[in-house]
């Protein structure tokens, strides 16, 4: 019997336990390189999602990974084998996948390097579905991409559920050619696999805080009694600025309000601190709340990249706001 398959009961009863209950500093519960990760909790336990990597010599496009008790992961294996066909060969720039079931099937959100659009610094990112039977995969891409914004093109997707609504989320790449950055909704259809209406901006999604630096990026909404709570980082990936806010909204759309207690997550001092904490994942399991995110293992070191690995950490609602739950 694989970890995956063990009866649910059993599989229930790990989940109960704290996942990242530890003492001294945060260790990481995937130690390896699962950059931008999303965690899907399912029946059977939880599948982890993360940015393409190469591992043992082979470029996976979409990291996945698995566990029944939130603590120990398996290796990661390519939940999309096949590249979209709009993307870039070779090298997709497949990032930050997104995943929700939507009826009997899982549908995912991506971003990947067009093969033929440009914008000035060099292809433009789209973003792409791509639906599977299983939460495991295989995904299967579809022909065309969901969008690609304007001419400078969308990062980020991330899909909500808000009742029978389903929305999604991308974030316009401006960042890449120094334009103002926006955040835009957008309805999907009942399958999520086209977006139905019109994009609207959501104000309140701009890097105007000391902290944020010049970047605001990878947004998740969350609905919590009748809240919406949207989570999102800021500030350069690559180093210690790098962290995680939140902003409270009015409806899916806006307008949102950056909470004063920004960041909540941050880098920590030391030689085993923790650094550039961000691109975060909120999920239920058992009646309570986690949030994942990625931060450097290794980090940069005379100009070279590091290895941004997997924390989860337990996330409490005081009074209604948002607090990560410091490591023990």
């Amino acid at each position: 019997m694989s970890a995956f398959t063990l009866p649910l009961a059993l599989a229930a009863l790990l989940l109960a336990t704290p996942i990242a209950a530890q003492e001294g500093p945060r260790a990481p519960v995937l130690d390896a390189d699962f950059p931008d990760p999303f965690v899907l909790s399912t029946d059977a336990g939880l599948v982890a999602y993360a940015t393409n990597s190469r591992k043992r010599g082979k470029l996976l496009n979409v990291q996945m990974s698995r566990s029944t008790d939130g603590r120990s992961w398996s290796a990661a294996a390519d939940a999309m084998p096949v590249a979209p066909p709009w993307a870039r060969p070779g090298r997709p720039d497949i990032w930050a996948p997104e995943a929700i079931r939507i009826g009997d099937r899982y549908v995912m959100y991506f971003s990947a390097r067009h093969a033929t659009r440009t914008r000035p610094d060099g292809l433009t990112l789209c973003v792409g579905a791509a639906v599977a039977a299983a939460p495991g995969g295989p995904f299967v891409p579809q022909a065309e991409p969901l969008t690609c914004g304007g001419p400078l093109g969308v990062i980020d997707a991330s899909p909500f559920r808000d009742g029978e609504d389903l929305w999604l989320y991308v974030k316009s790449d401006g960042n890449c050619c120094d334009v103002p950055i926006t955040l835009v909704a957008q309805r999907l259809s009942a399958d999520g696999l086209s977006l139905t209406g019109a994009p609207a901006t959501v104000p309140g999604f701009t890097n105007d805080a000391a902290w944020e630096g010049k970047v605001v990026e990878a947004p998740q909404m969350v609905v919590r009694d009748g809240v919406y709570t949207l989570f999102y980082s800021a500030n350069d990936f690559g180093g210690r600025a790098y962290g995680t806010g939140y902003a409270l909204c009015q409806s899916p759309v806006g307008p949102c309000q950056d909470a004063p207690q920004n960041p909540i997550l941050s880098s920590t001092p030391g030689l085993r601190g923790l650094v550039g904490p961000g691109h975060v994942s909120v999920f239920e399991r058992e009646g309570r709340t986690w949030i994942a995110y990625h931060g450097w293992r290794r980090p940069l070191t005379d100009g070279g990249w590091g290895q941004r690995s997997m924390y989860i950490d337990r996330l409490d609602w005081v009074d209604g706001r948002p607090t990560v739950a410091p490591a023990r």
